[in-house]
Parts: structure tokens; sequence; C-alpha cells
């Protein structure tokens, strides 16, 4: 009966520190969780909509939310910014948020219509842009840095001598436990292996494989293998 009372407790006080902070919208927060039709929740959490973020569903779009933590939508934005956080599912776009995500403020998702995002938990950091034409799959653990790009098509169609369209979407894969650090862009049809780095300024347009630092002065190559990363901060010295 304590653990009972103690659970309701922990539940009770969450929700009330969800609703009374200052940047979230509240509209936002009981439209999205008890209202949306496009949203199915198959668990307990929750769309967390900061008052910066803009959630844009066709009518036949769904997002199916599952797992344990929720789908924050304009975090960490910096005090005064006016800056904005754009999802958009064009319309019969499906994501499979497998256990949350954080998009922090002035990042862009989009599912064009017919594709598919499927993920684990993943945060996006400012400036980061992600496009999914067909499908684009993260693991779990995904950590996109700043201005990072990630795209599974070229989005305008070329023709090749019969005039026949020549460069179609390409699915992406990002394993799990994935750290792309700033300015990072995904090409189509790529497969990043889990417990991998990506370093800055790098373009990834081929399979990378697991364990590995990749990096270089634009198109991407291992520079290091056989390590691993975390999310906790570098100690000072």
């Amino acid at each position: 009966m304590e653990n009972t009372v103690n659970n309701l407790g922990k539940r009770v006080k969450k929700y009330i520190d969800v609703l009374f902070a200052r940047d979230i919208s509240l509209t936002k927060y009981i439209y999205y969780n008890y209202f949306c039709k496009n949203i199915v929740r198959q668990g307990k959490n929750k769309i967390v909509p900061y008052k910066n973020s803009v959630l844009d569903l066709s009518k036949n779009a769904r997002i199916y939310l599952s797992g344990t933590n929720n789908i924050v939508l304009g975090y960490n934005k910096l005090k005064n910014s006016k800056s904005e956080t754009h999802v958009r599912l064009e319309g019969n776009a499906v994501w499979y948020c497998r256990n949350g995500a954080d998009l922090f403020y002035n990042t862009v998702l989009e599912i064009k219509n017919g594709a598919v995002l499927d993920s684990g938990f993943f945060s996006a950091n400012g400036g980061s842009v992600i496009i999914a034409d067909k499908k684009i799959t993260f693991g779990e653990d995904v950590m996109i840095g700043r201005n990072v790009v990630i795209y599974d098509s070229d989005f305008h169609t070329l023709y090749n001598n019969e005039h026949k369209p020549a460069n179609p979407p390409k699915p992406v894969v990002i394993e799990d436990h994935v750290w792309l650090t700033s300015n990072v862009t995904v090409l189509k049809g790529v497969t990043i292996g889990k417990d991998s780095l990506i370093s800055a300024q790098t373009v990834i347009n081929k399979n990378t494989p697991s364990h590995s630092i990749i990096g270089g002065n634009g198109v991407g190559h291992v520079i290091k293998d056989s390590v691993n990363w975390g999310r906790t901060r570098c100690p000072k010295e």
C-alpha cells in the first residue's frame, strides 16, 4: 500500500512539474496527449511541447509513441531566442518513436508522404535537420550534435539517357549508441555501425563500421577503431 501511494505521488509530482513549467505550452500539451488522433500513445510517455515548438501533422499522418521517455520539443532554448523547433509529417507519414526523443530548440524534423522514421531514444541539438523521404532508422541512444544534416534522398530527380529516374531514395540506418558531432552530413543509403563517433565536418556517404571514430576533411574514413563513448561531460583538469 505504501509503495502504491509513493508511486502515485511521484507520478502526480511529475505531471505538475510539466504542467507548470514556464516554457511549456499547456494547451499544446493537453491537445497532443489527450485529443490529437494523429498521436497513438502506447505507454505512459507524453509529448512535451515547449512554446517555441511547431508540430504540423497531416490528417493521415501518425506518431506511435511507446517506451518510457517523452518526446520533448523545443528543449534548451536560449533566453529571449525566438528560434522554433519544427516537426512536420506529410500525407501518410509515420513516426515509430520507440523510446522518446529530445529535440532541442531550432531543430527541424520532416517525414515526407509515405516515409517512415523508426527511432529509439535520440537527442538532436540546435540547427540539426532530419528529413525522411523513404525510411530513416535510429537505434537506441543516438546523439546528434549541432547543425547535423541527415537525408535519405536527393529530393530532386536526376534522369538517365532514357529519361528514367536515376537517383531513388535509399534508407539510412544509424545503429545503437552513435554520436554525430557538429556539422556532420549523413547522405542516403548508408548504415553507421553501433558505438561509433562521427567527428565534426564529416560527410558520410558509405557504410561505416561499429566501434569506430570516423573523420576526415570531407568524406569520412576510419581514424580509430575499438573505441566507445559516453554522454557524460569531459572532466576539467
